[in-house]
């Protein structure tokens, strides 16, 4: 099972949440929805996924969503640097990315949607 599918199963009791299997997906449907958080599992430093960070902090509709990493990558200034709210390192505990989700979509970041 990938992932973002145990990451949909532990969130979806709360949230409506939708899942995107690349970059290119993930910006299209942010585009279309209005998230409440975004989470991110990138790969190695210097991947798309990293790449799409990146790019993350110039675009206006992706900037202001707060933005959580679940990685085994040891890059927590890079991620914090490129914009994450929040740095989980995997393995990711569900009580501990439902408690992450529900930090940022009760607080000052919430902006309504799904995440």
């Amino acid at each position: 099972m990938a992932t973002r599918q145990l990451y949909q199963r532990t969130l979806q009791p709360e949230y409506r949440v939708l899942t995107a299997a690349s970059a290119e997906e993930a910006s299209a449907l942010v585009r279309r929805e209005t998230p409440r958080a975004i989470i991110v599992e990138p790969g190695p430093a210097g991947g798309r996924e990293w790449t799409w960070l990146a790019a993350r902090q110039h675009d206006p509709d992706l900037r202001g969503v707060p933005l959580i990493l679940c990685t085994s990558q040891d890059e927590r200034r890079h991620g914090l640097e490129l914009g994450a709210a929040v740095y989980l390192t995997k393995p990711v505990l569900p009580a501990d990315l439902l408690a992450a989700v529900h930090r940022l979509t009760h607080s000052d970041f919430a902006a309504g949607g799904a995440v």
